[in-house]
């Protein structure tokens, strides 16, 4: 009887690892339109100019520095912005597949926080989100990357009020890959 029991109990072990296998969920694996932000990564330097509107009086030039790295597993992309040398902005990257759209939420050192969605065509990414002026009016805004070469890409931001349909550059630069 001890020799019956020796045999089936390692028999009945490995019966059950086998249905455990079976059953196992895969690795989930990062949607392949995360690959489209791969250019991204990296460290960039941003300058740019705000452009005279009915928005604002334009003329002021702003520089920042980003660094850009993948989360493990690739599901997200962490941005860290650099102003003055001091981290002004810690931004999550990533994707949803249900909304077929990108996901972008930024927040800053002053507890703003922003929410974006984007799209990803070609060499273009498109990030829109609502928000609201400093009295209180409601906004669109719509920021526009196209890459210029493997190390560069310029940009747009635009705004339109809450109920508008046209668009007013608010804002415009370069960013220059340094590593």
């Amino acid at each position: 009887m001890k020799h019956i029991s020796t045999v089936c109990l390692p028999l009945a072990l490995l019966g059950v690892m086998s249905v455990v296998a079976q059953t196992t969920p895969q690795t989930p694996k990062p949607s392949p339109e995360l690959k489209k932000q791969d250019f991204f990564v990296g460290s960039w330097t941003l300058e740019g100019k705000t452009v005279a509107s009915s928005w604002g009086q334009g003329g002021q030039t702003f520089k920042s520095t980003e660094r850009l790295e993948w989360m493990p597993g690739e599901f997200f992309l962490l941005a860290h912005s650099y102003a003055d040398g001091k981290l002004a902005e810690l931004t999550i990257i990533g994707y949803d597949p249900e909304e077929k759209a990108f996901t972008h939420t930024s927040y800053s050192a002053a507890g703003k926080i922003e929410r974006w969605r984007g799209t990803a065509e070609d060499e273009t990414w498109t990030w829109t989100r609502d928000g609201t002026t400093k009295d209180g009016k409601t906004v669109k805004v719509r920021l526009t990357i196209k890459k210029t070469s493997p190390r560069s890409y310029s940009f747009v931001e635009e705004l339109k009020a809450g109920d508008g349909t046209d668009w007013s550059k608010v804002a415009e630069g370069t960013g220059t890959k340094t590593g």
